[in-house]
């Protein structure tokens, strides 16, 4: 079928084999396509899932529990295709094991004649659909994910070893205890499944165990196998074999060489001559035969087959059919025709032939022979009585005999015929239902044909998208590449020394300013801080960033140099953008300038507060200075009051004392601040009618107001304050001094209201 269908794509009939045969001697190329053609690659993860489920629960835990410790544990997956049975049964094993608790070394061998195959096996990568019969709890202990496809973990691949490997050609492995070959002797004929069992039976430890498909057998066990589990097709070996013992095995190529002389024993005497008597019987006695198979194809000739047959011209053949001459291709593709459909000994007249001058009537025999489940059939050319070759007068019982004859030949023509006929008709069912069926070919190419548009069109648009794609990660690396040099930038800009160092304190990064206070180099990065020379006294830095690095929370020091430059220490973690701390980050902010206005400040302060206590004794001396005049000049006053007369004297002398008593409340507010300011003076708060205050302030500052021409407007009111009359006379009379002094035109205006 396989033939027939690059046949058919090279547009050639089924009648033209010989010229496909010259296709395939003159390109290489169609030659590898018919070979990949003709392997079939149908497998998967556990497959058969019964199987693998009485392998899990019963056969491969009894085989770990009973392996010897000091040996490995050695399987060959024969025909292992792409690996996917290699690696179910390795997980079965390496479970089984670990579950087992027992130290044992397992080896997996895996083979297959397609070496592409095989490379699809080594690199362990299948796609999701691939592992839809894998539990989950498998593909997160033996696969990583990548994309839509699963590759098979280191630890799993390195456990299995793949090679290409003929089975038919090849040397096995030995010492195994598993051989695992499902589904490939369906493929091969009863003597290369004789050859490839045999192969299996030396590969295996005695007690080794054999696992089939589910329509294969080991065919008769021989003593060489038994029966574990018929249903599953699991057998167990019984007893040795040695190589030499395959190799007795021949197929059916092998049977037709000649042994060299020295390649068997000579044998005895006796057996030379039974042998020799056998030969001439064979050569002297035995007629013409030829074994044929069903494709009607010369397997082996024994006798002097020339006298009937000829090589045909043309291209060399084993075609019995081609090989006869005349009216006996008619007869011999009747009579075989007969024999296959009758399934019994068919003999017809064959004609005649010259042998020696004389012409010879001879029979065609043939019997159907099966052997090894091939079906073949026995030509054999039965000669009669030698006719004389003279000539003589010709009689009635010679014609009556000729009409018989012609009669018998007639009738076989009409056998033939009818045979012909039903081959015709067989023939027409066969090329309607090839018809049919090409026609279903037809619809499911183009079937075919439309997915593969539609895929097209999927592709294409796949391709469209990762265009898209592509630009927009070309767009996101150029603005990481713009955001990286910005950081590196601002980094660099700042004069702000950081270091980056990674959860083991060892340097990631690091910027320029980092030098004024490490001797690092480029080199250093990747070494330990603590292998770096600080320039500061800062002995708790290493303990700090591990303190940082278990308890996340941020450190911050002032640290001073050797030449007296300080600076801010922080550390803080390293996080990343899922909030996983890696790491630490140390910055060095220089703070020696707010350092000196920090110490000029409380120089600062400090001649303040000694001039603020200067002014106090200043204040002190010179109200007691004062006073001491004050009080004359109010004795004085004292004294004009009762001396003087008239009516304008004793105004004057009237505001002489308010002026007086004015300059006495000033002395006494000095003093007052100066307590304020010292912290001893402490208001006393009553509630007063105001109006009585306000009057009294209009009479002493209207003489102040005259003088500078202004007015001077004091509202009555009749509220109580509550407040310290005292501090609060002197306030309002300082505020009433200094709008006087300040003001220029117009009118000042005192009262006071809710």
């Amino acid at each position: 079928r396989r033939i027939e269908r690059r046949m058919a794509l090279l547009s050639l009939g089924r009648d033209k084999a010989m010229t496909y045969l010259q296709v395939l001697q003159g390109d290489r190329a169609e030659l590898e396509r018919l070979a990949k053609d003709l392997l079939i690659h149908v497998t998967g993860f556990f497959r058969d899932p019964k199987v693998f489920d009485h392998l899990a629960k019963v056969i491969i835990p009894e085989t770990v529990r009973n392996h010897a410790l000091d040996q490995p544990l050695r399987i060959w997956i024969a025909g292992c295709s792409t690996g996917e049975e290699a690696y179910s049964l390795a997980m079965l094993f390496r479970e089984q094991i670990a579950h087992e608790k027992r130290s044992i070394k397992l080896q997996v061998f895996a083979s297959d004649v397609d070496a592409d195959a095989i490379a699809v096996a080594r690199d362990g990568l299948y796609p999701e659909s691939s592992v839809g019969d894998v539990s989950q709890e498998r593909l997160a202990r033996f696969f990583s994910r990548e994309g839509n496809h699963y590759k098979v973990s280191p630890d799993l691949r390195a456990c299995v070893v793949f090679t290409v490997q003929d089975v038919l050609a090849d040397p096995p492995f030995s010492r195994l205890d598993f051989v695992s070959c499902r589904n490939l002797l369906i493929y091969l004929g009863s003597e290369a499944q004789a050859k490839v069992v045999a192969l299996f039976h030396f590969a295996l430890r005695e007690g080794g165990l054999l696992l089939l498909g589910s329509a294969e057998t080991v065919g008769s066990l021989e003593g060489r196998f038994e029966i574990i589990s018929k249903q599953d097709r699991i057998y167990r070996t019984v007893g040795r074999s040695r190589l030499r013992d395959v190799g007795r095995l021949k197929t059916s190529s092998d049977s037709s060489r000649v042994l060299r002389p020295g390649q068997i024993e000579t044998p005895a005497k006796q057996v030379a001559m039974a042998e020799l008597c056998r030969r001439l019987v064979l050569e002297t006695f035995a007629p013409a035969a030829i074994l044929i198979n069903a494709k009607n194809e010369c397997v082996y000739s024994l006798g002097p087959t020339h006298r009937y047959l000829r090589l045909a011209q043309g291209h060399p053949t084993q075609d019995i059919l081609a090989m006869a001459q005349g009216g006996l291709r008619t007869k011999l593709r009747s009579a075989i025709h007969q024999a296959a459909s009758a399934q019994k000994v068919i003999v017809v007249p064959g004609g005649q032939v010259d042998r020696d001058g004389s012409l010879v009537d001879f029979e065609i025999n043939i019997r159907s022979v099966n052997e090894g489940g091939d079906a073949h059939m026995l030509v054999c050319f039965v000669d009669g009585k030698a006719r004389s070759s003279i000539p003589v007068r010709s009689s009635l019982p010679v014609e009556v005999a000729r009409v018989a004859e012609l009669e018998s030949e007639l009738e076989a023509t009409r056998t033939e015929l009818q045979g012909a006929i039903h081959n015709l008709e067989l023939s027409s069912e066969e090329q309607k239902a090839i018809n049919e069926e090409a026609l279903s070919v037809n619809e499911e190419y183009q079937s075919t044909n439309e997915e593969l548009l539609t895929s097209k069109e999927e592709l294409q648009s796949l391709n469209e998208e990762l265009t898209a794609l592509n630009g927009q990660l070309q767009e996101t690396l150029d603005r990481q590449r713009t955001t990286a040099n910005d950081l590196q930038n601002i980094l660099f800009s700042t004069d702000v020394a950081t270091l980056f160092l990674d959860t083991n304190l060892n340097i990631r990064f690091y910027t320029p300013a980092t030098r004024s206070l490490f001797n690092v180099i480029p080199t250093d990065v990747g070494r330990p801080l603590a292998d770096l020379n600080s320039l500061s006294a800062d002995t708790a830095l290493t303990e700090d960033a591990r303190s940082v690095l278990s308890g996340l929370t941020p450190i911050e020091r002032e640290i001073e140099t050797q030449h007296d430059i300080w600076f801010i220490r922080r550390i803080l973690p390293y996080r990343t953008q899922d909030d996983k701390v890696e790491g630490v980050v140390i910055t060095f902010t220089d703070v020696s300038e707010r350092k000196t206005i920090k110490r000029d400040l409380e120089e600062a302060k400090q001649q303040a507060e000694q001039a603020t206590i200067a002014k106090s004794r200043f204040l002190a001396a010179a109200s007691h200075d004062l006073r001491q005049p004050l009080q004359t000049l109010t004795l004085l006053q004292a004294l004009l009051v009762r001396c003087v007369d008239g009516e304008k004297a004793p105004k004057l002398v009237g505001k002489l004392g308010d002026t007086l008593a004015a300059m006495s409340s000033m002395l006494n507010t000095l003093l007052d601040i100066n307590q304020i300011e010292a912290g001893v003076v402490h208001a006393t708060p009553i509630t007063f009618p105001i109006n009585e205050l306000l009057q009294r302030l209009r009479d002493e500052f209207a003489y102040h107001a005259q003088a500078q021409r202004l007015e001077l407007r004091v509202v009555p009111c009749s509220l109580h304050v509550h407040s310290d009359p005292a501090l609060l006379e002197q306030m309002l009379r300082n505020l009433l001094s200094n709008a006087l002094k300040y003001t220029k035109a117009g009118k000042v205006l005192l009262g006071c209201r809710r």
